[in-house]
């Protein structure tokens, strides 16, 4: 029988062994995050001749981009706050919500977002940052772009294609 097979398993056992694997992976996911920052502080993927963290972990580890992304900046961010790695283990943080907080979170107020974030959707830390931290609605500032015309660049009804010659198009 296949260990991938879970039919003849009863439904109370199949429901604690998956609230254990769940908890298991983020254990795993929170140690992984560690020895990423470690080799990334260490600089190692350098001797492995791989230019970044990046490449080490998509052409070394077989991540994907994607993955490869989320851990590098999950890794970073709880580098410079430990207090991450816990709330990951322990399932009060996701690493979505690592990656989504890493740009918001200073010494100052680490402490207090991270407990604010604690058990949330992506969609509920979207709201948790965009009410801590608004953006305005408009640009502080426009510029105005002055078009070629009227720097006499180009002539009215004129286009500018560089390297096309439009009368290699003509009939």
């Amino acid at each position: 029988m296949s260990a991938y097979s879970l039919s003849h398993i009863p439904d109370p056992v199949l429901l604690r062994d998956l609230a254990a694997l769940v908890a298991r992976d983020r254990a795993t996911t929170a140690t992984l995050l560690a020895h990423l920052a470690e080799v990334d502080a260490r600089r190692l993927y350098l001797p492995a001749a791989h230019p970044s963290m990046y490449s080490y972990c998509v052409h070394e580890l077989g991540l994907s981009e994607e993955a490869a992304f989320k851990r590098i900046r999950a890794a970073r961010t709880a580098r410079r706050f430990p207090a991450v790695f816990a709330a990951l283990a322990d399932g009060r943080l996701h690493l979505t919500a690592v990656v989504m907080l890493s740009s918001y979170l200073t010494p100052e107020n680490a402490d207090e977002l991270l407990a604010a974030a604690a058990h949330q959707t992506r969609a509920g830390i979207e709201r948790l940052l965009a009410k801590r931290f608004p953006r305005p609605d408009l640009p502080e500032r426009l510029e105005a772009i002055s078009s070629p015309v009227a720097n006499g660049e180009l002539s009215p009804g004129t286009v500018e294609a560089p390297g096309l010659d439009f009368r290699q198009l003509a009939p």
